[in-house]
């Protein structure tokens, strides 16, 4: 168990670091609907959504550059590809009042920024209830000039920074900002700076990553050696050997999130089972890997070494992260140092 002075040795080295963020920036737009204002239409059968309230925020690789400007990282760098529309400018606006480094965004004319439109339905006595949501996504591939001008911005970011965080959440292939070329690259690059961390989180194309430290979820690492697989468990064993075949692809660390049963990490051919921090009451887990992956990555630049005990150490600190953030009810969540040390002492003291 890592000390509370360890901890806050760690914690005190994350406003140092330098951290670059690219893959598939969203826009999470709540909607607050009151529907004890609704009316009935007069030119059709349909009665009013009248919206009374607007919050918006950086979603899906913004979700987690809230989470590491909330542990205090100060140089955080954005690189992904948003629209010449309305969104566009809200999520870019919205990614500079974080405290974010956004010259690296590229905007393209032909290009949708990808927008999770959340409606909260609002009836008598204040009750709310989050209805389906809208996505707003891509539905063709990135130009070449833009996909150029991405691989160009990454090829010049990268040695600015102590770590790179890859967001790929676009569920169909090469229609978000992570193109095959672009993946190659950052592949390619991994190789030309072996002192830097690259991290890669990827829902449907984890096995694709090469050279990068990379972590799946439980389901994303069987599905990424087995693509026929149409389970409902994945136990402990059976993730220890996805993480040998991933780890066999990647040469790199695994790292395969566990749910409330925490992170199995793969590092060098040695598994170390870092058990997930216990949390009372409700929980919401939407962006909960996002915050881990924010935890994780800026304690590995802030130890600077490859050695086993790091790799285990930055499992601890996701793990904390994300015990905070799911705690967070109605809203993507982030945790501060502050938050952090308190949830070790509470977990420490059980």
């Amino acid at each position: 168990m890592i000390t509370e002075a360890r901890l806050e040795t760690i914690l005190n080295q994350f406003h140092a670091q330098r951290i670059l963020v690219v893959g598939d920036f969203y826009l999470d737009a709540y909607w607050h609907i009151d529907k004890t204002r609704s009316t009935l239409s007069l030119e059709t059968p349909w009665h009013t959504n009248p919206v009374v309230e607007q919050r918006y925020s950086p979603g899906a690789a913004g979700t987690v550059t809230n989470n590491l400007k909330a542990l205090g990282v100060d140089d955080v760098y954005t690189l992904g590809v948003i629209g010449e529309d309305g969104f566009g400018g809200t999520l870019l606006s919205c990614l500079q009042t974080n405290g974010c480094l956004t010259d690296f965004m590229v905007r393209a004319p032909n290009w949708v920024t990808p927008t999770y439109l959340k409606p909260i339905h609002r009836g008598y006595e204040g009750v709310e209830t989050e209805g389906p949501r809208f996505d707003i996504e891509n539905q063709s591939s990135m130009i070449e000039s833009v996909e150029a001008t991405v691989i160009e911005a990454l090829q010049a970011c990268v040695p600015r920074v102590d770590g790179i965080i890859v967001g790929d959440q676009m569920p169909i292939e090469n229609l978000g900002v992570i193109t095959n070329r672009v993946r190659a690259e950052l592949g390619r690059l991994a190789l030309e700076y072996p002192e830097k961390i690259f991290f890669a989180d990827s829902r449907t194309r984890i096995g694709a990553y090469r050279n990068v430290i990379i972590k799946p979820n439980r389901f994303e690492a069987k599905r990424a050696v087995q693509r026929e697989w149409s389970g409902q468990e994945v136990d402990i064993e059976a993730a220890k050997q996805c993480a040998v075949t991933l780890a066999q692809q990647t040469q790199n660390t695994v790292y395969i999130t566990l749910g409330e049963d925490g992170i199995l990490v793969y590092y060098n051919g040695r598994f170390t089972h870092v058990p997930g921090v216990p949390v009372d009451g409700e929980i919401d887990p939407v962006g909960a890997g996002d915050s881990v992956s924010a935890g994780l990555v800026a304690t590995l630049c802030s130890l600077r070494t490859s050695q086993e005990d790091a790799a285990v150490e930055a499992a601890y600190l996701g793990n904390l992260v994300a015990s905070i953030t799911i705690t967070k009810i109605g809203t993507t969540g982030t945790a501060s140092a502050v938050e952090v040390l308190e949830r070790h002492r509470h977990y420490i003291n059980l």
